[in-house]
């Protein structure tokens, strides 16, 4: 269906069947660990929305939800410096923020963002990604709390994430192998 729109020698990292699989188990556990708490979900835009509007159909919590946008990304494929583009205006005193996002690849826009919760009045703030890069560079001090999958390092589209500002709707995880 999509193949007059993906990069040439695109292929399916993740399929659709599985990627829903995962965010149906994230969804239990993340109902458990948040059961009788206050929330606000932030979703980290652009990337996150498609996984956040999953998941969150998925949640059965007292729960607050806006959009924060900060990105390293731009129309790059390699992340730059971080830029802070929209900042919720969500009181998040005394609540429990579960930022929500597509990838973790090097950790920096979920550090800053977990930081600027914790500063806004948060009790916590628990990140959750579909998608965890393992890979050899530098990582931010943070981790993510809760991850759907984790994938080789590849560049990869589709599902939220985009292929130069584009192809965020597809509904599985592609990748272009590297030639050898």
């Amino acid at each position: 269906m999509y193949n007059k729109i993906l990069p040439p020698n695109s292929q399916v990292l993740i399929a659709e069947d599985k990627i829903n699989r995962e965010i149906e188990a994230l969804a239990i556990e993340i109902n458990q660990d948040f059961a009788q708490k206050k929330v606000v979900f932030l979703t980290i835009m652009n990337g996150g929305m498609i996984f956040a509007s999953a998941l969150a159909t998925r949640l059965n919590l007292d729960m607050e939800m806006d959009y924060l946008q900060l990105s390293r990304y731009g129309k790059n494929q390699s992340g730059g410096q971080l830029v802070w583009k929209y900042q919720p205006e969500v009181n998040m005193h005394d609540t429990h923020v579960i930022l929500c996002d597509d990838i973790y690849d090097e950790g920096h826009t979920l550090a800053a963002a977990h930081a600027w919760c914790l500063e806004k009045g948060a009790l916590s703030a628990s990140s959750v990604v579909l998608v965890h890069k393992n890979h050899d560079r530098t990582y931010a001090q943070y981790k993510p709390d809760y991850v759907a999958m984790n994938i080789p390092d590849h560049f990869i589209f589709g599902y939220g994430m985009d292929y130069e500002e584009k192809l965020r709707q597809l509904p599985e995880i592609y990748y272009i192998p590297q030639s050898k």
